[in-house]
């Protein structure tokens, strides 16, 4: 939903896959009780956007549940990122800043883990992704002019890669609410992202 922009950019090239991309869901999405319809409903969209089934690690753990009220433990989230990412030797990790683009605090929760994780750590480089304000967030493309002003890590999607990341969200049915189209339609998450490094 947020980094469709950088998956799409990381993994196709004029058509031709380039880099290898794993993405980790650190819930099934069951709050409404439908983490198996969200489950597929991922993997169907990691697909549209060309991440390999076999990449995408959804995790089901009772320590953090799909809840943003709900405390998670962050240990126990810690050693299972940690496990992950040492498997798949990752290189370089995307996720969402202090403020987890929304303020969800699933999304805030993550990002400090990440953080803690590498921060001091050189092996792997983190990238946070930019969360931008209100109106900045809902002017697309219009955006553009003070992503690009910027000394950050920028991705903006070709024409064909924001057709794959449009694709991609309505694949989410059981998500599809009038808002999430405005949100596909307007949103600069379906056209762009920017990061800082966070080591």
């Amino acid at each position: 939903m947020f980094f469709s922009p950088t998956v799409a950019s990381l993994i196709w090239s004029e058509n031709q896959r380039r880099a290898s991309v794993y993405v980790i869901c650190v819930t099934t999405g069951d709050y409404y009780k439908k983490g198996n319809v969200r489950r597929k409903e991922l993997l169907d969209s990691c697909q549209v956007l060309g991440v390999l089934k076999e990449n995408v690690e959804i995790l089901d753990n009772s320590s953090f549940p799909d809840d943003p009220k709900a405390s998670w433990n962050l240990d126990v989230l810690s050693d299972v990122l940690q496990g992950i990412l040492n498997r798949i030797q990752a290189n370089i990790i995307f996720t969402f800043d202090e403020r987890g683009v929304s303020g969800h605090p699933n999304h805030i929760a993550v990002s400090n883990v990440v953080k803690q994780l590498f921060n001091h750590q050189t092996s792997c480089q983190v990238y946070q992704l930019e969360s931008v304000s209100l109106v900045r967030k809902y002017i697309g493309l219009l955006d553009l002019p003070l992503t690009v002003s910027s000394n950050k890590l920028t991705f903006v999607s070709s024409p064909r890669n924001i057709l794959r990341a449009q694709q991609a969200m309505l694949t989410h049915k059981s998500q599809l609410e009038w808002f999430r189209i405005l949100y596909i339609i307007f949103s600069r998450y379906m056209f762009m992202n920017t990061y800082h490094s966070c080591n």
